[in-house]
C-alpha cells in the first residue's frame, strides 16, 4: 500500500463514520415520527455509540502504512479493535444507565448504525 492509497483509506474510513453518523440520524427522525423524541433521543445516542467506536478505531488503524511496516499495521488494527471493543462497551453501560434511555431504541439505532458499516464496500471503491 502506498503512501496515497493509505490516505485513500483513512479518507474512506471518516466517510463510513459520516455515513454513520447520517443514518443514525435518520433511524432518530423515525422514531420521533413513529414513537416520541425520547425514543428518537434514545436510538441516536445508539448510533452515536457506534459511529464513536469506528471513528476510534479508524484512528489508530489508518495511522501506520502497511507496506512499510506491516507488524507496526497489524498491531494498529488490533489495538484499534481493541479500543473500539472497549468503548462501545463503556459507552453503552453509561447510555443505558441513564434515567430516560429507551432501551429497545438505543439498541436498534445501535444496530442499524453498526450494519450500516457492511454497506460500506458498496459505496467506496478504492
Amino acid at each position: 500500500m502506498t503512501e496515497q492509497n493509505t490516505v485513500q483509506a483513512r479518507k474512506s474510513a471518516y466517510k463510513l463514520v459520516l455515513c454513520q453518523l447520517v443514518v443514525a440520524g435518520v433511524i432518530a427522525l423515525a422514531f420521533f415520527l413513529a414513537v416520541d423524541a425520547v425514543a428518537a433521543k434514545s436510538a441516536f445516542k445508539g448510533g452515536l455509540v457506534a459511529a464513536i467506536a469506528n471513528f476510534a478505531f479508524a484512528l489508530l488503524a489508518f495511522r501506520v502504512n502497511a507496506a512499510e511496516q506491516p507488524e507496526l499495521a497489524r498491531a494498529a488494527l488490533l489495538r484499534g479493535h481493541s479500543v473500539k471493543m472497549i468503548l462501545i462497551v463503556v459507552l453503552c453501560a453509561l447510555v443505558l444507565q441513564q434515567p430516560d434511555s429507551v432501551a429497545a431504541a438505543f439498541v436498534v439505532g445501535f444496530t442499524l448504525t453498526l450494519l450500516a458499516q457492511l454497506s460500506a464496500t458498496f459505496f467506496f471503491k478504492h
